[in-house]
């Protein structure tokens, strides 16, 4: 994955503390701002990403600490985020959307994490190989100018 002038993609690695969550926000944030992504664009990136990162912190992990290592660039017209851990294997494309509540009252807190991440995306690809999870978050954006 590289940018449409041949750049190299940025990546970042983050330990399995919730106050990383913070360094994927402003990596995220500072990318965005650099390959002047429309803001609409860019908040959507940050809320998917710190999603599925807190996501695989709080539920992802095998023994405890892991590394997860995120990649940004360009595939096409699209910003392509990709997230890899080497937690339970886990595709989130086969979760089940939550039932809609008729009321207050039957409402569910919690598991609205994977459709946020469908409704702010793109598109979502997902493969296990070699003891990881990879998934790659899609939004559509207008790549910049060589």
């Amino acid at each position: 994955m590289s940018a449409p002038n041949g750049q190299p993609q940025d990546s970042l690695t983050v330990g399995s503390e919730l106050r990383e969550l913070s360094r994927v926000s402003a990596w995220v944030h500072d990318w965005a701002e650099c390959h002047r992504l429309p803001e609409r664009v860019a908040l959507n990136l940050d809320l998917c990403s710190t999603e599925v990162v807190t996501n695989i912190m709080n539920y992802g992990s095998i023994n405890g600490e892991q590394h997860i290592q995120l990649r940004l660039g360009w595939q096409g017209d699209e910003v392509a985020l990709e997230v890899e851990d080497e937690g339970n294997e886990f595709d989130p494309r086969q979760v089940a959307e939550p039932a809609r509540a008729t009321s207050v009252h039957d409402a569910r807190i919690g598991g609205w994490g994977i459709p946020i991440v469908r409704r702010f995306s793109d598109g979502l690809r997902y493969r296990h190989e070699a003891g990881r999870n990879c998934l790659t978050l899609l939004f559509r954006a207008t790549a910049p100018p060589p």
